[in-house]
């Protein structure tokens, strides 16, 4: 606006507005610095990735390790029942191709997790079968087992991770152990198995890898002896072996060896029970016998039902020792001395209707239903007798019961959540906005593990990346708490700032990363994750599971600066109708207003006296308004009266006046005298 001036002989008023921060006046230059301040403004808290239903899953907390980072949903079918069985194969390099992520696989890194969030008590993962087959390990896939705690149509989570994102424990939950892959070589007691009635001490009934061991017998006339064995387990790296293999059977009594195991049926759907086992060895028994070498496999619950031996019978599809008869086998007759004869002669003619090969060994299976024995807890007892000679042993492998096959869901990686500031705020230039993140996993980049990044309305990002913090010395909470946080305080670590130059406008974006220890194959920035069917490139929430990001405005102070002069005397006409003459005095008022939206914070405005004019000492009024101008201050700013928050004083030919605020719609003005000269 332009300045308007009363003609001469009246009152002369001079008076102009600013919205920029320099106006001009007779010469002189009146300056006004400020920093914007934030409008607080109430917003719901942002929505964003932290992954909700259910919450992420962790054994101790976030802030302590280890941390898993990966999860995918187990979909249990309707019908399943408690106590099932739930059996699911995993390809984890598939999952982890989905979401983006390369790394190694960390193979104790599996855990059941029920919906409840608690972790699933019986369960296993075997690194070595898939498919029901054995595979190759370090492969990344395997098998999962866990029996059902919540009945019908559920979804549990399988959490997993990679060895970068730091080496988990081995799963400490009870193994179901069904294809004793649990303990190792020479372990006689895999977990959730117990042995009883072992009353030889010599004979064999530990864990066995895969080999082929060659075998001598004791015994006369024998055949096949020496005999290189199979002793590959049925699936994965580990069968059970019970018998005499390594040593010869002592005594002349029966030698017995139990394994047990109780498990709980189903109450309804019990589903069934199979097992598969292997006879090998040069002895021989019959149906009903319990005289020599055999194998019992029984379930004992409020009946017992025998599923493999010689009171079974059915030898011909039930083997449950490696030979049939009661006499030493020849041409014409079955029965002991050779090697896994079965129902042959030594002549390998068979005799009961039997097709397996001579001198064979193969795997057997047995399938029976568990109705009679639905909502019972029952044991599994597998025993094993050997008498004085002819060695015989059995393998046993692939334990099962009431399986239900499950499906996965889609992968879904570790969340972070911007809860502050909040989303839809009005921020102003120069504002910092402090940023705290909460994270469902401990981000594990070696470098860079949680960090923010500024866009502009153009979507353009603004000045560098700003690292966020969670050690105990950032502003947490509590050292190692699940917040990472980022106050700007410490020069250490800058946070990000609205630029001085930002205009007015909405679109601004605050984005952080939680990266972990992976390298992402898509996108530029490596530790992030992909969200399913997610093929681009562009790092935001809508793409990546551990990103997340809030809209905001910026806003500016609307600054707006008048100055008025009035005369107050001259030494002609005194106070009546005086004139702007050499030796009169000048009233000034500076007011400097603020319009909004913003709050202006550090408001500073300088006005040098031009040499024409001389200041009045002790003339210097503040306030609200030039008409409430009545705060005493003194020239110096010492010792004055500083009641109405503004601060003023005269040094060296300029006028100073200060604020630490002006909100919007507030105002501030300095009055003072001079002299024309």
């Amino acid at each position: 606006m332009s300045p308007s001036l009363m003609r001469p002989g009246g009152s002369q008023v001079r008076m102009w507005f600013w919205s920029l921060v320099v106006a001009r006046h007779l010469g002189q230059i009146l300056r006004i610095w400020l920093a914007l301040a934030l409008i607080i403004v109430p917003v719901s808290p942002a929505h964003a990735d932290l992954r909700a239903t259910p919450i992420w899953w962790d054994q101790n907390s976030v802030g302590a390790a280890p941390d898993w980072h990966y999860r995918v949903a187990i979909n249990v079918p309707a019908g399943a029942t408690v106590n099932s069985t739930v059996k699911v194969d995993v390809d984890f390099q598939v999952l982890l191709t989905t979401m983006g992520v390369t790394g190694t696989f960390d193979v104790n890194s599996p855990r059941v997790v029920r919906s409840t969030g608690a972790l699933v008590v019986t369960q296993e993962f075997t690194d070595s079968v898939f498919a029901d087959a054995t595979d190759a390990t370090g492969n990344a896939r395997g098998e999962v087992r866990f029996i059902l705690q919540d009945a019908g149509a559920t979804t549990y989570f399988l959490y997993f991770d990679i060895t970068q994102n730091g080496a988990k424990p081995a799963n400490p939950q009870t193994p179901i152990n069904g294809n004793f892959e649990r303990g190792g070589a020479g372990t006689a007691l895999p977990p959730g198995w117990s042995l009883a009635n072992k009353v030889e001490a010599t004979l064999d009934s530990e864990i066995r890898p895969s080999e082929n061991p060659t075998i001598t017998s004791d015994g006369t006339n024998l055949i096949n002896s020496p005999r290189t064995t199979d002793g590959t387990p049925r699936t994965g790296q580990f069968s059970y072996i019970l018998g005499a293999r390594t040593n010869n059977e002592v005594g002349t009594g029966q030698n017995r060896i139990t394994l047990e195991r109780t498990f709980t049926v189903p109450a309804t759907t019990p589903g069934n029970f199979s097992l598969r086992w292997r006879p090998e060895g040069w002895d021989s028994n019959v149906n009903g016998s319990n005289s020599w070498d055999f194998i019992r496999i029984q379930i004992v619950g409020t009946t017992t039902t025998e599923i493999v031996g010689p009171t079974l019978g059915n030898y011909a599809t039930i083997p449950f020792s490696p030979n049939y008869g009661t006499n030493q086998a020849s041409a014409t007759e079955f029965g002991y001395r050779h090697y896994n004869g079965f129902d042959m002669t030594t002549n390998q003619v068979h005799q009961l209707g039997m097709t397996v090969p001579y001198a064979a060994e193969p795997w057997w299976t047995r399938t029976v239903s568990l109705a009679a024995y639905a909502g019972q807890t029952v044991t599994l007892r597998i025993t094993t007798s050997h008498t004085v000679l002819y060695k015989s042993w059995f393998h046993i492998d692939d334990v099962e019961w009431s399986v239900v096959t499950a499906t996965l869901g889609t992968p879904q990686a570790f969340g972070v959540n911007i809860t502050g500031p909040a989303t839809g705020g009005v921020y102003a230039p120069g504002q910092i906005l402090a940023t705290t993140v909460q994270v469902d996993a401990t981000p594990t980049h070696p470098t860079a593990p949680m960090i923010a990044r500024l866009f502009d309305n153009t979507n353009t990002s603004v000045g560098t990346d700003f690292l966020l913090y969670n050690d105990g010395t950032h502003g947490d909470a509590v050292a190692g708490d699940a917040f990472w946080t980022n106050d700007g305080l410490l020069p250490a670590e800058p946070a990000p700032t609205i630029p001085l130059s930002a205009p007015t406008s909405g679109g601004w974006t605050l984005r952080v990363y939680g990266r972990d220890g992976s390298t992402s194959t898509i996108g530029a920035l490596a530790g992030l994750i992909r969200g399913p069917g997610s093929g681009a490139a562009a790092e935001t929430q809508a793409n990546f599971y551990n990103v997340d990001e809030i809209a905001f405005s910026v806003q500016r102070a609307a600054i707006a600066v008048a100055k008025t002069s009035s005369i107050l005397s001259d030494p002609v006409n005194g106070t009546i109708n005086p004139k702007m003459i050499p030796g009169a005095t000048i009233s000034y008022c500076i007011l400097v207003s603020n319009g909004g939206p913003a709050t202006a914070t550090t408001v500073i405005a300088t006005d040098s006296l031009p040499a024409q004019l001389g200041y009045v000492a002790g003339s210097m009024r503040s306030g609200t308004s030039c008409a409430a101008a009545a705060t005493v201050e003194d020239d110096n700013n010492i010792g004055a009266d500083e009641s109405d928050a503004v601060g003023a004083s005269f040094s060296a030919g300029t006028i100073i006046m200060l604020t630490s605020s002006l909100t919007s719609g507030a105002a501030m003005a300095l009055l003072f005298n001079a002299l024309i000269q």
